[in-house]
C-alpha cells in the first residue's frame, strides 16, 4: 500500500489488518507516522504491518522495491491531496500524483506479477462537469479545474494505458469527500473541528473562521471510504472505474452547524477572504450505483457521527499536545 501513514491509508490498514492481511506500507523516508501509532502499538497487530521507506518518484528505487516484496495486491493512496497546495506548488503535484503513479505501475510490469491494483483517483478529476444539473456519473468528461485535479485525471489516463498496453489489473475508484479522525488540518472540515476543540479548551476566542459555506458536497466516513477501496479491489471488473459517494449531499453551511453544535459554547462563524478557493466547485454530488451494484457497498455512518468522532480526535490531540498545532503538517 503507498500512503499507508497517510489519513485514509491509516484506516485502510486497520481493515485489512482486522481481514488477517499482511500490509506492507510504502512511507516517505521521514515522514510522519502519527496515524499508524495504535496499530504498531498494538502487539497483536503490528507484526502484520512492515514499513517501507519509499518515495514513489524514485521509479528505480520503487522498482526495486516492487520486486523484492512481489505483492498480490496493491493499493495506490499515495498523493499530494491538496487543492490549496496543488495550486501554490502544481509542479510538486503533478511529480507525485502522475510520475508517482507512473513509477508504481512500472514497477510492478518489470516486476512481471500479476497483483490486483486499486488506483485511488478523485471526483476533482470532474472540474467543470460538475456543473451538470444531476449527480455525476462515471462517463462524465474529466474537465479538472486545478492542478490537483488534473493530476489526477492525468493518473488515471497513465492507469489506462497500463491496461490497455501491459494488461495490468487496475480498477479505479473516484472518492467524493470523506473524513473522519485522523483527517489533517490542512482541509476544510479538520481545520473547523480544531478550531472548536481550541475554542472548547479556552485558547482560541470563540470564533471559527470558514471559507464559503455555499458549497454543497457529497461526504462519505472515512472508515465507510476504505471499504469501499477494499470491496473494489475484491469485486471491481478489471478496467472499470467507480465514483464512491454516500448520496448524502450537505451545503457547508449545514456542517459547520453540526460541529458547532458538538460543543457547549456558543460560536460566530466568520467568512473570510483569505479561506476562499478562486476555483471552487458549488456543488460536487456524484453517482455511485455502478459501485453498488457490482460490489453491494452503501455508506452507513450518518455525517453527525463522523463530526462527533472527528471533533473527539481533536480534542484528544490538544489534551495531548497543549498545541494541536504541532501536529499540523
Amino acid at each position: 500500500m503507498t500512503g499507508v501513514a497517510g489519513f485514509a491509508g491509516s484506516h485502510l490498514a486497520d481493515l485489512l489488518i482486522s481481514e488477517g492481511v499482511d500490509v506492507y506500507g510504502l512511507v516517505m523516508p521521514g515522514g510522519s507516522l502519527e496515524n499508524l501509532h495504535e496499530v504498531r502499538g498494538d502487539p497483536l497487530r503490528a507484526d502484520r504491518l512492515r514499513l517501507v521507506g519509499a518515495d514513489i518518484a524514485d521509479g528505480e528505487s520503487l522498482a526495486g522495491i516492487v520486486k523484492e516484496i512481489c505483492p498480490d495486491q496493491v493499493y495506490h493512496l499515495a498523493a499530494a491531496s491538496s487543492v490549496r497546495r496543488s495550486l501554490e506548488d502544481p509542479g510538486e503535484t503533478l511529480r507525485v500524483n502522475v510520475l508517482g503513479s507512473r513509477n508504481l505501475l512500472e514497477a510492478i510490469r518489470r516486476a512481471a506479477i500479476r497483483p490486483r491494483i486499486l488506483l485511488v483517483s478523485s471526483a476533482e478529476a470532474y472540474g467543470e462537469s460538475a456543473q451538470l444539473p444531476r449527480p455525476l456519473q462515471e462517463d462524465d468528461p474529466l474537465l479538472p479545474v486545478s492542478p490537483y485535479g488534473a493530476s489526477k485525471a492525468a493518473a488515471e489516463a497513465v492507469a489506462c494505458r497500463y491496461v490497455a498496453d501491459f494488461d495490468l489489473d487496475i480498477i479505479r475508484v473516484r472518492p467524493f469527500p470523506h473524513t473522519g479522525p485522523r483527517h489533517a488540518p490542512n482541509f476544510v472540515f479538520p481545520d473547523w473541528a480544531r478550531q472548536l476543540a481550541e475554542i472548547e479548551a479556552g485558547v482560541r476566542e470563540p470564533v471559527i473562521r470558514t471559507g464559503s459555506l455555499d458549497v454543497r458536497r457529497d461526504i462519505t466516513d472515512v472508515r465507510d471510504m476504505v471499504r469501499a477501496y477494499w470491496l473494489g479491489l475484491a469485486c471491481g471488473e478489471r478496467g472499470a472505474v467507480y465514483n464512491l459517494c454516500s448520496d448524502a449531499v450537505y451545503s457547508l453551511r449545514e456542517v459547520v452547524e453540526v460541529l458547532c453544535g458538538e460543543i457547549s459554547l456558543a460560536v460566530r462563524v466568520v467568512t473570510e477572504p483569505g479561506r476562499l478557493r478562486p476555483h471552487d466547485l458549488p456543488t460536487l454530488v456524484g453517482c455511485c450505483r455502478r459501485f453498488g451494484e457490482r460490489t453491494g457497498w452503501a455508506a452507513t455512518i450518518p455525517l453527525a457521527r463522523t463530526l462527533g468522532d472527528l471533533i473527539a480526535y481533536w480534542r484528544v490531540r490538544l489534551g495531548q499536545s497543549g498545541d494541536p498545532r504541532i501536529h499540523a503538517s
